[in-house]
C-alpha cells in the first residue's frame, strides 16, 4: 500500500514538471492602456522641447519606444520629409560679447549642428524638438509607435496629436517716450502709448532690420536728411549690431544683421555702453524736423528670434507733426 502511495506521489511530481516545462513561466507585464498625458503636445516652430514620457499603466520597465509613423493630420500623408529631416542650424560655440565685432571673430564663436526637427526617446517615449523644427510647417501631426518590454510588445496608433505652432519672430520688450530742449538737459515724459509701434516680418526678405518713423498724419521722417538721429550718450541699435554700416534712406534706418544666427542682437552689453544691458535703443527726431521745435525722442527694444529675413519696424508718433 505504501508502496503505491509513494509510486503515486511520483508520478503527479513528474505530471507537474512535465506541464511547466511545456508551459514557461511568463514574466512581466505590459498594459493595453499605455498614453501620454499631455495630448495633444504643442510646440513653437525654432522652439527646443521635450515632453514627458508615457504613461505605462504598470507595465514592467525598461518600456522601449520606436517611432512607426508621423502623418500630416489636414492630408492623411507622410510627414517624416518635415518633421525627420535633418537640417542645418547654427548654434553657439561660445559666449559672444561684444569684442566679437567683426563677422570673422563672430563665426569663431558658432558652428553649425545638423538636427532633426523631432525624434521619440528609445527609453520612455518622450518627444523631443529641436531649434530645427523652425523648419517644420505649422500644422498638427500625428504618430504610430511600438512600445516593447519584457512581457511583449504594443503598437500604438494615433499616439499623439503634435500642433506646430508659429513662432514669435520678434517682441518689442520696452518703450519709452519723452521731448526734451536741444541739449538734451531738460526732459518732459509722455506716455510711451503715445508711440504706435508696428512690426512687419518678411521671411523671403534679405537679412534686414529697418527702423521707421512716421508722424500723426502719416508723413515719414527722412533719415537721410538727418532728421532722425542718434540721442547723445546713449546706445542706439547700431551698437548692438557692428557687423554692416548703417544705411541711411529718405524713408529709414537698415541695418543688415547676420542671418542664421540663433537670436539677434547675438550679444547684451554694447562695448561703448556697459550700462545698457539688452538695450534700449534711444533715436531723436530733430527739432527742425518737428511742430515742437525741439527734439522728440523715442526709446524702445526689440529682439529678433528668427533671424533670416526681413524685418520693418515702424513707429508712428501720434501726437507730433513732421516739418515743413
Amino acid at each position: 500500500m505504501r508502496k503505491n502511495t509513494l509510486y503515486s506521489i511520483a508520478l503527479a511530481i513528474l505530471a507537474t514538471a512535465a506541464i511547466f516545462g511545456c508551459n514557461k513561466i511568463k514574466t512581466g507585464f505590459i498594459s493595453d492602456n499605455i498614453y501620454y498625458n499631455v495630448n495633444p503636445f504643442t510646440v513653437a516652430q525654432g522652439n527646443t522641447a521635450v515632453s514627458a514620457g508615457l504613461v505605462i499603466d504598470g507595465s514592467t520597465t525598461p518600456v522601449n519606444v520606436k517611432l512607426l509613423a508621423v502623418r500630416d493630420m489636414a492630408t492623411g500623408k507622410d510627414a517624416s520629409v518635415y518633421l525627420l529631416k535633418p537640417d542645418t542650424i547654427r548654434i553657439y560655440n561660445g559666449t559672444i560679447t561684444s569684442d566679437d565685432s567683426t563677422l570673422t571673430q563672430l563665426s569663431k564663436k558658432l558652428k553649425d549642428s545638423t538636427l532633426a526637427p523631432f525624434s521619440v526617446n528609445s527609453i520612455g517615449g518622450r518627444l523631443q524638438f529641436t531649434q530645427a523644427s523652425k523648419f517644420v510647417p505649422i500644422g498638427s501631426y500625428n504618430i504610430d509607435l511600438q512600445v516593447s518590454n519584457v512581457r511583449g510588445t504594443r503598437t500604438l496608433n494615433n499616439a499623439c496629436q503634435i500642433n506646430v505652432v508659429g513662432s514669435i519672430p520678434d517682441t518689442i520688450s520696452y518703450k519709452a517716450y519723452n521731448h526734451s530742449d536741444a541739449t538734451y538737459t531738460n526732459f518732459v515724459g509722455f506716455s510711451a502709448a503715445l508711440l504706435d509701434m508696428k512690426v512687419k516680418y518678411d521671411p523671403s526678405g534679405a537679412d534686414k532690420i529697418i527702423y521707421v518713423w512716421k508722424d500723426k498724419n502719416g508723413k515719414t521722417w527722412n533719415p537721410a536728411k538727418g532728421e532722425i538721429v542718434g540721442r547723445p550718450g546713449r546706445p542706439t541699435f547700431a551698437d548692438f549690431d557692428p557687423y554692416y554700416p548703417v544705411t541711411k534712406t529718405d524713408t529709414s534706418l537698415e541695418y543688415r544683421y547676420p542671418g542664421g544666427v540663433p537670436i539677434f542682437p547675438v550679444f547684451a552689453i554694447p562695448k561703448a555702453y556697459p550700462g545698457f544691458n539688452g538695450g534700449p535703443y534711444y533715436y531723436s527726431i530733430k527739432g527742425s524736423a518737428n511742430d515742437t521745435g525741439g527734439p522728440v525722442n523715442t526709446t524702445f527694444t526689440v529682439g529678433f528670434y528668427l533671424t533670416k529675413g526681413t524685418f520693418v519696424i515702424t513707429t508712428i508718433v501720434t501726437d507730433v507733426a513732421r516739418t515743413p
